[in-house]
């Protein structure tokens, strides 16, 4: 028996409870696959990675703490 059928056969001996929460997980996992609408394109992507590889400057923790004291006053 192949893997997947291995795993169908475990999920229809689980609870419908349960199956429902791991299938919330496999959409979450496949939402692109699920919903192509929704998935980034191709320029999206080479922006995304570029962004990820240089995210820039970031705050000092003394302008993290001077930001939250702001808003604590």
């Amino acid at each position: 028996m192949s893997k997947f059928g291995q795993i169908t056969s475990a999920l229809k001996a689980l609870p419908e409870k349960r199956r429902e929460e791991i299938a919330a997980i496999i959409e979450t996992l496949f939402h692109g696959d699920l919903h192509p609408e929704s998935a980034l394109n191709d320029e999206q992507v080479t922006d995304l990675r570029a962004r990820l590889a240089d995210p820039g400057p970031f705050a000092s923790d003394e302008d993290v703490d001077a930001f939250f004291a702001r808003l604590t006053v």
